[in-house]
């Protein structure tokens, strides 16, 4: 049953691409548009980031006309654009929604650009994380970005997070054994696989450790790579890498996998929920996640995919991967309800809280 709200949708990024965050929001928006009465989309087409950074201004003015004349329910934004937007819903007495999903200043000191690119994405930085404070709400999707937000006396009443998921159609249909057929592994051997990018912040060197440990005790276990070139962080080779995969490649490496690995390198103010997770989810495989960390730990202990351990102890983390290897695990994926569709019902029923306390909803 859909529900009686009109919203408009802003972000500064493009939803055609078949990977990461564009993906995941396309997945997401679809989910949101089942279930409530309009939702109009206003994304950015390109690609170049020179030309990403004039569309900003070009996507608010699309978006301030839309808002002028079909006068949402909601505004919702993300990325850097939507200033005039954001200030013409004040003005009307609509509400503003962003989503969050780092603190974008901080997160801008972590990036691998120079010169010109630098300075264009501290400016946008900026213009972001302040749009992220002028709006009514925020929707964070972690809890310590929330808890951030919270003391430094930026967070609002009516705030709050919710984790990421999947769309089930994202799924590969391959069996574990075509699909390591496809990638050549072998049926014995024991795989772990890890399919996030080659970021800082992913802790990519911490399984390039485990593997070496692997290694020097003659395990019979092998991690596979599938999220981009990880040479920097593996100069001798103990990984193997698939590059570039696209998201049903993917898709189909998670498939050949005993186990998948989730670490994560804390250093952002929040580590982010990981789109990973929920591909390996999605496919029917349990993970292996970095321990006591909200997003990874708590999420696959709280829905049983998997166990934790800590990836920045690799001699501690081989022993209880090879502990739990052995186990007799469920031949029956649990259910999970962390598709987009359950993830939109927590942002229908936020953003709803926050409608009542107006009275327009």
């Amino acid at each position: 049953m859909k529900i009686d709200l009109r919203i408009l949708y802003l972000c500064d990024f493009d939803l055609k691409r078949k990977s990461g965050k564009d993906r995941a929001t396309y997945q997401k928006l679809t989910a949101l548009s089942s279930r409530v009465n309009s939702l109009e989309v206003i994304s950015c087409p390109f690609r170049n980031p020179i030309l990403r950074f004039l569309s900003v201004f070009l996507l608010d003015i699309k978006s301030f006309f839309y808002l002028l004349f079909m006068r949402p329910d909601v505004f919702i934004s993300r990325g850097r654009c939507g200033f005039f937007t954001l200030m013409l819903a004040k003005l009307f007495n609509i509400s503003s929604v962003r989503e969050v999903h780092s603190n974008a200043v901080e997160e801008s000191t972590l990036l691998p650009y120079k010169g010109l690119k630098l300075i264009l994405v501290k400016i946008t930085s900026y213009i972001s994380h302040k749009l992220d404070v002028w709006a009514d709400v925020r929707i964070f999707n972690h809890p310590d970005l929330l808890c951030w937000y919270q003391s430094h006396s930026l967070a609002k009443k009516y705030d709050f997070f919710v984790y990421n998921g999947f769309s089930p159609s994202s799924h590969s249909t391959l069996s574990k054994s075509d699909a390591r057929i496809r990638f050549n592994i072998p049926e014995e051997e024991k795989v772990l696989v890890f399919v996030g990018s080659a970021s800082q912040w992913h802790g990519v060197e911490y399984v390039v450790n485990l593997q070496e440990q692997f290694n020097l005790h003659g395990d019979n276990i092998k991690i596979y790579f599938g999220g981009g070139d990880i040479s920097a962080f593996d100069k001798f080779g103990f990984c193997t890498n698939f590059t570039p995969l696209d998201d049903k490649g993917c898709a189909d490496l998670i498939r050949a996998a005993d186990f998948c690995l989730l670490p994560v390198k804390k250093n952002r103010i929040s580590p982010g929920s990981p789109l990973k997770l929920y591909d390996y989810i999605a496919n029917e495989r349990f993970v292996i996640a970095q321990s006591e960390s909200d997003g990874y730990s708590d999420e696959v202990e709280r829905h049983g995919v998997g166990f934790s351990v800590n990836f920045l102890c690799p001699e501690e983390a081989r022993i209880k991967i090879i502990e739990e290897l052995s186990k007799e695990w469920p031949s029956v994926f649990p259910t999970c309800k962390v598709t987009w569709s359950d993830r939109m019902e927590e942002w229908i029923d936020g953003i709803s809280k926050h409608l009542q306390s107006k009275g327009v909803f």
